[in-house]
């Protein structure tokens, strides 16, 4: 099973850090907005699959963890 990596919410720019010269896809808020949709996209999907998840299919997955340790 592979890991999922976590994705960190993503911080907006200050008012400072953007230029306003229109940088395209260079943009800081570009940048931001691309990482957000992202990041929403897989909390949304991270919901959606613990959402599936029977309160068995969760406790099979605790005890598996506790006995890896």
């Amino acid at each position: 099973m592979s890991e999922i990596s976590l994705l960190p919410e993503p911080i907006p720019p200050e008012d400072w850090e953007c230029c306003g010269s229109d940088c395209g896809d260079a943009c800081v808020w570009e940048l931001y907005y691309r990482e957000k949709a992202a990041y929403d996209a897989q909390q949304r999907h991270l919901a959606e699959v613990s959402s599936m998840q029977t309160p068995i299919d969760s406790a099979h997955r605790i005890s598996k963890l506790d006995s890896d340790k």
